[in-house]
């Protein structure tokens, strides 16, 4: 992974982007308990919050499998929503580390009428290996032992 600064990452977008992560992970784990699917939702779950731990560290959040892409895209429209002002530098981060838009069919599917994100209709959208290879690094040396 490179530590290049990621352009428009400044404190403020930290900031903003750590209080998206904090909203949609709650989201995620308010319909943990109740979901058909759990598992998919404890595992989403903690995709956003190590998005988050590495903006606590001051780092840039380089997501590292398919869910952690989903999660960040989701983050960077999240703290867009709620903050206007922030919008360049939101585009500028989201340019720097999500250059190739695999997500987006995926962003699409959990969408609701009313713009927010449907989790559970995001796990249905996935097939039981699509669900298994969202989890999954596609950089074998990124894969925990």
């Amino acid at each position: 992974m490179s530590d290049k600064p990621i352009p428009g990452l400044t404190p403020h977008t930290i900031a903003a982007l750590l209080n998206a992560a904090d909203g949609l992970a709650g989201q995620v784990r308010a319909k943990l308990l109740h979901s058909p699917r759990p598992v998919f939702l404890h595992y989403l779950e903690q995709s956003f919050l190590a998005l988050r731990g590495q903006l606590e560290l001051g780092q840039a959040p380089r997501p590292g499998t398919p869910a952690e892409q989903l999660c960040l895209h989701l983050l960077l429209t999240e703290a867009g929503r709620r903050g206007r002002s922030l919008d360049t530098d939101l585009i500028r981060i989201h340019r720097a580390l999500l250059p190739d838009h695999g997500y987006e069919e995926l962003a699409d599917a959990a969408r609701n009428s009313t713009g927010t994100v449907d989790f559970i209709a995001l796990g249905d959208a996935l097939s039981p290996a699509g669900m298994s290879m969202f989890f999954t690094s596609p950089d074998p040396g990124n894969r925990a032992a």
